[in-house]
């Protein structure tokens, strides 16, 4: 029995009922069951702690987190507006489509599913809803693709991941891609058939002087997510290196814009020093549960466990997806990855799935928590900024949501969804 494992995850659950926050609580209990226990010299606990926080890699989470913060204030949304506009406004439910397609390019530059979330529900939202859409379907729409900016690269999550399980953050990053096509195009359709059904949004006749002005707007916008991949595709910069470049070009293009200022520039400082911080103070906190996950030996007790309920691979991974998607709905992204990495990361590896086609699965199955009941962060940040009730959003979400997990699956029991390209640029 894994005595000072149950106790961090009892511990922790008290605090969480008290109101403390998931990095807080999780950190405290694990120093506290560490204090108690006494395994290694109190000396040492510091020092695993530093350890956790001082990866280089984990210096492109600021980076990105600035880029997206910039992209936001900058004009760079607005302009990834215009181009979708003008390449999918003209379809049936043509600003649906812009939304989540918008939220494909945005995604590809910030990171951010919040972000995300925040950014389109200001801009968007309005915007559908005085186009004939109902609220709860605009609002349902702009959530629910909001998960593809934690998908695809540059993710925040994969860059997470990639430092707690010390797997590759590039090919987590490469891995992503192709998944997060298949999910704009499964929320295209989904889009698509509502829209024609319910008769959302007016008829815009398609114009090649449209198009035009829209990519000639958008196209210095772009420049973000090529950078952002294009280099780490080809070599030529580290994730971390491309994060730093992503947060230049964007505020290059900000002046190009005419919209950059020094005041708001300061101001997404503050707000990537906040989401940082409490980043960091997770990824620290997991370095003590690791450690005493490692020490009891946990996860050799968890892969006995699943292989003696079955040992086909295809069962256990539908029932850590059934985990994930749990886990996804009540705890934050991040320190799901910090509690479930270094117990799933043994158990796959027994069974013989590609760690790095399990990260992209992991990370897809956490961002539809995002979006769902009863703690889905990206919900409840829709909800706040257009002022809709939850249950309402939920309910208009549904259809997504559908689409969200079949994509989901398809990656689970699909490797080469996720694993084609990673193996195709890297070897």
């Amino acid at each position: 029995m894994p005595v000072l494992t149950t106790s961090v995850f009892v511990l922790t659950a008290i605090l969480l009922l008290a109101g403390v926050p998931v990095a807080v609580g999780f950190g405290l209990s694990s120093l506290a069951v560490l204090a108690i226990s006494r395994p290694v010299p109190a000396v040492i606990v510091p020092q695993m702690v530093w350890t956790g926080v001082e990866n280089f890699v984990l210096v492109a989470v600021p980076f990105f987190i600035l880029a997206g913060n910039l992209m936001s204030t900058g004009g760079v949304a607005r302009r990834l507006i215009n181009l979708s506009n003008a390449v999918l406004g003209w379809t049936r439910g043509g600003l649906g489509a812009v939304n989540i397609l918008v939220s494909l390019l945005f995604g590809g530059m910030s990171g951010s599913s919040i972000a995300d979330a925040a950014t389109f529900g200001t801009l968007l939202v309005p915007e559908m809803i005085a186009d004939g859409y109902s609220a709860d379907y605009s609002a349902a729409v702009t959530v629910t693709s909001s998960t593809l900016a934690v998908v695809v690269p540059p993710s925040i999550l994969m860059v997470v991941l990639g430092v707690v399980a010390e797997q590759s953050v590039a090919r987590l990053l490469v891995g992503g891609l192709i998944p997060g096509v298949v999910i704009t195009i499964g929320l295209l359709i989904a889009n698509y058939v509502l829209s024609t059904k319910y008769e959302y949004g007016s008829y815009v006749e398609f114009s090649w002087q449209g198009l035009k002005d829209g990519v000639r707007q958008g196209v210095g916008a772009l420049g973000a997510p090529i950078v952002i991949l294009g280099g780490i595709m080809s070599g030529i910069v580290t994730p971390t290196e491309a994060a730093a470049v992503a947060v230049f070009y964007t505020m290059f293009a900000s002046w190009m814009y005419g919209e950059f200022s020094w005041s708001r520039f300061f101001d997404a400082l503050v707000d990537t020093g906040k989401v940082t911080g409490s980043i960091m103070l997770i990824v620290a906190s997991s370095t003590l549960f690791t450690w005493i996950v490692s020490w009891e030996n946990v996860p050799a007790l968890l892969v006995r466990l699943l292989l003696s309920l079955t040992t086909n691979p295809a069962v256990i991974l539908l029932i850590i997806n059934f985990i994930l998607f749990l886990a996804g709905m009540f705890i934050d992204a991040s320190a799901a990855i910090i509690i479930l990495s270094p117990l799933l990361y043994p158990v796959i590896t027994q069974i013989g799935v590609d760690p790095i086609h399990f990260g992209v699965v992991m990370v897809m199955a956490l961002a539809i928590g995002l979006v769902t009941p009863p703690f889905g962060v990206c919900l409840f940040t829709i909800c706040t900024v257009t002022k809709i009730p939850v249950e309402r959003v939920v309910k208009a979400s549904l259809p997504f949501l559908a689409s969200l997990i079949l994509t989901w699956f398809l990656a689970t029991y699909i490797p080469g969804i996720v694993l084609f390209l990673p193996r195709l640029v890297f070897g």
